[in-house]
């Protein structure tokens, strides 16, 4: 399998939602697959709930059959239609699926996961493992002040700000930009990087990002991944636990600490160029026990944005074609 056929700045501005609907149309008539198995030829069954999603909002459901995918166990489960899952059944008959109660009759013969995929998350782990080759978490910062980046979704756009400390002052920067990947937990950086390269690119300062740092299935975190690739000193702040135990404060896995919960809404792990105890100390000194202020902000900004923006934005895409899968 050839994982270099895309440079780095491709993969940061990959269009899952064609590819996956480019997987969803190569189902033939006759057979269904499931949430699954489109989720493994993506390349990581972590995968298969934002399936879900993508199907849900497909534009052309009569050019990508997404009435063909159904449970692991046969059930033909949810449909987004008018008319629910009596649509979806009234489909798979046509294709001469036979059902009953609600279940896929002989479903191992009519199960099809052959898919013709190069597995892009694959591709994608592979450059977050070389990128935390890169990643030093000890104390190599010079200005103490701070910015922090945060990015609101619709279904096709983001919209990002940065707040940052500038003098006396706080400024921010704004940025509205297509986004054709969807949520999917340990790969946020092929979400959300391009809109840290465009707000923060040369901040001279510590980078809060809204997102955990060494806290990561691969300790390669949004956080972290973005410091390394802008080389700017970060700390990762999250609002919830998503991976690790608590032990009191610290957010262990396998005994390690990896991360320091200084509130519920709070959670700190080292990015780039911190250490997590000096991050931890700064926030503290900075913000007391609170949630910074600066990423609060932030978010109200994209907020804002967002507000503004979602009318264009859904215009814009109102004549969204997604006929041909970014292979």
């Amino acid at each position: 399998m050839q994982h270099n056929i895309y440079s780095e700045g491709e993969l940061h501005d990959f269009d899952l939602y064609s590819y996956f609907y480019g997987l969803v149309r190569q189902i033939p008539r006759g057979k269904v697959t499931t949430y699954g198995a489109l989720a493994r030829a993506l390349g990581d069954i972590v995968a298969a709930r934002a399936c879900g999603h993508m199907l849900s909002i497909n534009p052309q459901p009569e050019i990508t059959p997404c009435y063909r995918v159904v449970k692991s166990d046969g059930s033909v489960w949810k449909f987004t239609h008018i008319l629910g899952v009596a649509e979806k059944e009234r489909r798979l008959a046509s294709d001469g699926i036979r059902i009953k109660d609600g279940k896929i009759l002989d479903f191992d013969d009519v199960l099809y996961e052959d898919f013709d995929s190069i597995h892009p998350l694959e591709i994608m782990r592979e450059l977050q493992n070389k990128t935390r080759e890169k990643l030093r978490m000890k104390d190599d910062f010079g200005s103490k002040r701070m910015g922090a980046v945060d990015v609101s979704y619709d279904d096709f756009f983001g919209y990002g700000s940065f707040v940052y400390e500038d003098g006396d002052k706080l400024s921010i920067r704004n940025a509205v930009i297509p986004v054709r990947f969807p949520y999917i937990p340990g790969y946020l950086a092929f979400r959300e990087f391009k809109f840290i390269k465009e707000l923060c690119n040369g901040f001279d300062g510590i980078l809060l990002v809204d997102a955990n740092g060494y806290l990561h299935p691969r300790r390669i975190g949004l956080a972290s991944y973005s410091g390394v690739k802008l080389d700017i000193p970060s700390i990762g702040v999250a609002k919830s636990l998503l991976l690790g135990r608590r032990n009191g404060q610290w957010i262990e896995i396998d005994g390690e600490k990896m991360a320091y919960s200084i509130n519920n809404k709070t959670i700190v792990s080292a990015g780039h160029r911190v250490s997590l105890e000096t991050s931890i100390l700064m926030l503290q000194e900075k913000y007391d026990e609170g949630y910074p202020d600066l990423l609060k902000q932030a978010h109200n900004a994209t907020v804002r944005l967002r507000a503004e923006n979602a009318p264009v934005a859904e215009e814009a895409f109102a004549g969204f074609n997604s006929s041909k899968p970014n292979f």
